[in-house]
This record gives C-alpha cells, structure tokens and sequence, in this order.
C-alpha cells in the first residue's frame, strides 16, 4: 500500500497543517505531482517534524487542489495541499533515506 510521508518542521516557511473541522485536516503546501496527489487518494499520509521520528499527524487523503505559492522569496511555484481525514495512525516511522529535498517521501 503506498503511503505519504511529508517533513513540516517547526517554523518551516511552508503553511503548517490545520484542522478544517474535527474530521478534516489540510496539510500545507507540498511540491508534489498532480498525477502522484492523484494516485495518493484513499491513501495514508503522514506529517513528520523530522526524517525518522514518528508522524505527529497521520490519516487517509480524501482530496487535493494546486495552490500558487508564493516562497518568502517572493517566488512563485504551484504546490500540492492535500486534505485527509485523520486517523489513530500517528505513530507511523520511516527512515531518514529516500526524501526528496522538498521534504517528500513515498513508499509503495
């Protein structure tokens, strides 16, 4: 089963996940391909403060939208945020290899 895993640090310029209601949780903004958000729905997604610790927030995507993302730059770039139900599944744990420099990681 393939899984998500995203690195939002503490204080990371990127939009930190919130919570829409109870049931529903946006994640920030995620260089991440629409055909891999595609393939990511019914699927789990884990958030992680750092590469091999266990996820703070975990749950199943349900939807995502592309965002225009403004880095404090003052560059723009397209950004994945994907919203997911969240789940009693917080502690999952991957290892610190396989990141992308965005701060992504899949594992199917």
């Amino acid at each position: 089963m393939p899984r998500l895993h995203l690195l939002n640090q503490a204080g990371q310029e990127l939009p930190q996940p919130r919570h829409i209601s109870p049931d529903v949780v946006e994640s920030g903004c995620w260089l991440v391909s629409i055909e891999r958000a595609e393939a990511m729905i019914g699927f789990p997604i884990h958030l992680h403060r750092r590469k091999a610790e266990p996820a703070f927030l975990s749950g199943v995507v349900s939807a995502y939208r592309r965002e225009n993302y403004t880095s404090p730059t003052g560059r723009p770039t397209m950004r994945t945020v994907f919203t997911f139900t969240p789940g009693p599944d917080d502690q999952a744990v991957t290892d610190s290899s396989g990141w992308t420099p965005a701060g992504v990681k899949f594992v199917s």
